[in-house]
């Protein structure tokens, strides 16, 4: 018997476990996922990323079941269930091999990983460990770039036509889908869902990204109120929880490029596209080899001003306040009142958003990127936490500069028509945007003061950033070895990436130039 074990990769279609534990039409299989308490229970994750999982595991099971099968939902602790399934069908006469893929999210996804492997070699049974999607087999990153894309041109794992499951009575704790609603209905108590989980949905979504919703994505993705209408894929929670593949999306993105040759607009939006998809990967990467930047700040200089520690009463103040979306910054608050509501924001929005907290209010990026797990719907650890530090100064410090944005600025070039702030902000509905930007509404409405100085805080707390990353720049020069050699070779990789942005927009100029002509 082969046991399919789905985790982070709730989908049949180009999924290496699937395609594999069911080559041989005369071994039967269980598919099976274990509702882990630790998953629903741990500090950083939010109702919405929990009902996008069940309702995931719903469609799969719809899936399977079109197949001749069906998905085994088990609950509770992930190497206590393994452990007594395999026994319990050793027992029943079967010889089980266990199937499922790497886990590289979170620690204790690795340890766990470790246990049951351990676990299968003092049975001698066999076992197989798969990719959900491409991750190095080092850390060597020179042939990163090559062995990426050789990964995301090889042809996709075929689904099966059929799938042999067996009709077995085991002795553990098994829930059915209504058990599922009824137990953990509170997951499903939101006045409005705006992403579906599932690998149905997951496909719609990049049918209707590549039917015309990529067009203008180059510019669109930096737009709040465009990238929530649409202008995005929105397919960052699919790839989150593996409902779709990168390798599908890079495929199918690569395919329409290649139809819109004539249209170098549609072509560099797909394009600007597929090095989103490529940048995500990338931070998995990272973190898989590096779990411990998800909690630790990177160099270890920056101990002295980022930690997780209580926040004094001053802070908590000026931290309720950016939760509640109530700054004073109109751009701010409306970003993280969709946040609260949707589960989602655009990238450019929450960089601002992370910066304003670490930054301006001098707040530690470990209570933000908490804040953020607590309700993003696409919660991705690899890439918020990593984000976070980068946001809040602590990444590359052999780079001279930071970014630190101005809500203000943003305003004026991310929302210039105010759409997005008055569809969050309903105090200032009725101010123009010159009046918004002038504070017109201060003292004639309830929408508060601004509860800081933003320049004043940018300097003075700039300034404290800026001192650190001089110091871990010396420290790194002074120490050199692998430390420094990683350093140079992330800040040559980010100057190696802007140069080619460079050649791709002139090229795209050029195209266009042409086209015009």
């Amino acid at each position: 018997m082969h046991l399919l074990w789905f985790r982070r990769d709730l989908r049949l279609t180009d999924n290496e476990i699937v395609t594999l534990a069911t080559a041989d039409n005369g071994v039967v299989v269980l598919p099976f996922f274990i509702i882990d308490p630790w998953f629903y229970t741990w500090a950083d994750v939010g109702k919405k990323r929990v009902r996008f999982l069940f309702e995931s595991l719903e469609n799969l099971d719809s899936n399977l079941q079109k197949l001749g099968s069906r998905l085994y939902l088990f609950e509770g602790n992930s190497t206590d269930i393994v452990q007594e399934l395999t026994k319990q069908l050793i027992i029943a006469g079967y010889k089980p091999k266990l199937f499922f893929n790497r886990d590289v999210q979170v620690e204790y996804g690795v340890s766990r990983d470790k246990t049951i492997v351990d676990f299968y070699k003092q049975l001698n049974l066999d076992y197989h460990i798969g990719l959900n999607n491409f991750l190095q087999s080092t850390e060597q990153r020179d042939e990163w770039f090559n062995e990426y894309y050789t990964y995301q041109r090889q042809s996709q794992y075929k689904t099966p036509a059929t799938i042999n499951t067996p009709q077995i009575t085991l002795d553990l704790p098994e829930l059915t889908f209504d058990e599922l609603k009824q137990k953990y209905h509170r997951f499903w108590e939101v006045e409005k869902v705006y992403f579906t989980g599932g690998e149905t949905q997951a496909q719609a979504k990049l049918d209707s990204f590549l039917k015309k919703r990529y067009y203008g994505y180059h510019w669109k993705l930096s737009r709040p109120m465009l990238s929530q209408l649409g202008a995005t894929s929105h397919l960052s929670p699919h790839l989150t929880f593996g409902t779709i593949s990168t390798r599908t999306v890079y495929q199918s993105t690569k395919a329409k490029a290649e139809e819109l040759k004539t249209q170098p607009k549609a072509e560099f939006s797909l394009k600007a596209f597929r090095d989103r998809l490529r940048w995500h990967d990338s931070f998995t990467q990272r973190l898989y080899f590096h779990p411990e930047i998800a909690y630790i700040n990177r160099y270890r200089e920056f101990d002295k001003l980022y930690t997780p520690a209580t926040l004094s009463a001053e802070k908590q103040e000026l931290f309720q306040a950016w939760l509640k979306g109530m700054t004073g910054f109109p751009l701010v608050d409306a970003s993280m009142r969709q946040l609260k509501t949707m589960g989602w924001m655009n990238f450019r929005m929450r960089a601002m958003c992370a910066t304003f907290l670490t930054i301006n209010c001098g707040i530690s990026w470990h209570h933000g990127a908490k804040h953020y797990m607590n309700y993003l719907v696409d919660g991705d650890l690899a890439i918020n936490n990593w984000q976070w530090q980068m946001q809040a100064g602590v990444t590359n410090p052999l780079s001279d500069t930071f970014r630190i944005y101005k809500p203000s600025k943003n305003i004026a070039e991310k929302d210039p028509q105010g759409d997005f702030i008055s569809h969050w902000v309903p105090e200032l509905r009725g101010y123009s945007l010159p009046e918004i930007e002038q504070g017109k509404y201060i003292d004639t409405s309830n929408y508060p003061k601004a509860i800081l100085d933003w320049s004043k805080t940018r300097k003075v707390n700039g300034k404290v950033v800026s001192d650190l990353r001089k110091q871990s720049k010396q420290q790194l020069l002074s120490q050199g070895g692998d430390e420094y050699d990683s350093a140079i070779a992330a800040k040559e990789t980010v100057e190696k990436y802007w140069q080619q942005k460079d050649r791709e927009y002139k090229e795209y100029q050029q195209k266009l130039t042409l086209t015009q002509e």
